[in-house]
This record gives C-alpha cells, sequence and structure tokens, in this order.
C-alpha cells in the first residue's frame, strides 16, 4: 500500500460530544470537497474523551493512533497544549503529530462564538491541521485560493495579533478551499 492509499480514507473522530453529529456530518461533506481526489473514504467515529480539561497534544494524538488508527483527525472540546514549545504558544487550537497522520482540533479557545461562527472556526483549523497531514506547509504570507478567501494553510503572525486577534484576523479569514500551489501539490503527490 503506497503513502498516498493509507491518507485516501480518513476517520474524523468525534472526542465526546464537541460539536452535535449533523455538524459532523457537515464537516465530512466540506472534507470531501476540499480534499477531492485526495479523500476517497471518509468514516465518522465516536471516542470517549479523556477524563480532564487540558491535555498535552501529542498525549491525545498517540491515543488515537493507538486506539484507532490511521489516517485521523480529531475534534474535542479538551484544551490541547503545547509543554514542549514556547510558553508564549503553550495552549494550541490544533495539532499534528508528525510521528502518524493524526492530528486534531480543540474547540476550547475557538469557542467565543457559538453557532455558525463555532462551526466555521473549526472547520478551518480542522483543514489547516488536515493539510499537514499531506505534508502542506504554512503560509506565514496570506495566500488567496482561487474563490477569494486565504488558504486554510495561512498562518500570519500569532504575536502580531494575540490570541482573540489571531482567531478573528486569521482563522476567520482562512477559506474551506485551498490555493492553487496546495491543491497542486495535493494532486501531484497524493491524487487518490
Amino acid at each position: 500500500m503506497t503513502m498516498q492509499r493509507s491518507l485516501s480514507k480518513l476517520r474524523l473522530v468525534r472526542i465526546g460530544k464537541p460539536l452535535p453529529q449533523t455538524t459532523f456530518e457537515t464537516f465530512a461533506g466540506v472534507i470531501r470537497r476540499a480534499f477531492a481526489h485526495v479523500i476517497e473514504e471518509l468514516e465518522i467515529v465516536d471516542h470517549e474523551p479523556p477524563p480532564v480539561d487540558r491535555i498535552e497534544a501529542s498525549l491525545l494524538t498517540a491515543d488515537l493512533d493507538h486506539r484507532i488508527g490511521g489516517h485521523i483527525l480529531g475534534i474535542t472540546d479538551v484544551d490541547l497544549v503545547d509543554r514542549q514549545g514556547d510558553d508564549f504558544f503553550e495552549f494550541m487550537f490544533g495539532g499534528k503529530d508528525h510521528r502518524s497522520h493524526v492530528a486534531v482540533v480543540s474547540t476550547r479557545r475557538l469557542a467565543s462564538s457559538r453557532g455558525q461562527a463555532l462551526q466555521d472556526r473549526v472547520f478551518k483549523v480542522g483543514l489547516h491541521e488536515l493539510g499537514h497531514n499531506f505534508d502542506l506547509l504554512h503560509h506565514y504570507a496570506f495566500v488567496r485560493a482561487p474563490d477569494g478567501n486565504y488558504c486554510p494553510m495561512s498562518k500570519g503572525d500569532y504575536n502580531r495579533y494575540g490570541e482573540r486577534g489571531y482567531v478573528r484576523s486569521v482563522v476567520d479569514g482562512r477559506g474551506f478551499r485551498f490555493c492553487s500551489g496546495c491543491r497542486d501539490f495535493l494532486l501531484r503527490f497524493h491524487h487518490a
């Protein structure tokens, strides 16, 4: 089995109940459109949340890899932390385990809004983390996708905005489609 084939099936893991099941079904459609011809199969899986309010992102990704395995995007309402990094970046909106194809997103810091705004933020961070599973890198400049929105891989400068400003300025500015450079890379190296 090739690396591309192993990434063509995604398990979208609902860790606890961070969002309604219908939102996960909607997100599955967003993922299918954003990763057309790259992700062929998508399965929504439920997983028990860790009995904590905060967890090291690498521990959660390792647990998902061990218990579920495969290509995974997990979504949780548990706060994700990274104690190996700079204290300024201790918490994370999402993260990707570089030892596996497992990424996670936390709704905790994105939940300053409710409803559609929260859903859109989770989807955009999720697409960004999935992009990393496919070896896409950050755009530190704001690169636009063909639809006019910023590419999900746009990162910007966290230090410039702070947490709330970053969410409003960078995450909210992202769209649900990749820029032509990212899309070309996905199709060239990960076409299913």
